[in-house]
């Protein structure tokens, strides 16, 4: 591995099956990211179009 142009040592070996369990891992990871994204613009959506609160409105920033 090289930052910088300096070499680092490996830490562990080459294993394709925690390569490939680490990748999953990190699959599984971004997708829920990805639902939880679109859970929060949904609900942010849900409350202004429906519940018609402010809650949406108070996120904007302030315009003086």
């Amino acid at each position: 591995m090289s930052i910088f142009g300096s070499s680092l040592p490996s830490l562990a070996g080459k294993d394709k099956g925690l390569s490939h369990t680490l990748a999953e891992i990190h699959e599984t990871i971004g997708n829920i990211g990805y639902g939880l994204i679109a859970l929060h613009a949904a609900a942010a959506l849900y409350h202004h179009y429906l519940v018609h609160d402010n809650t949406l409105v108070r996120m904007l920033p302030r315009r003086d």
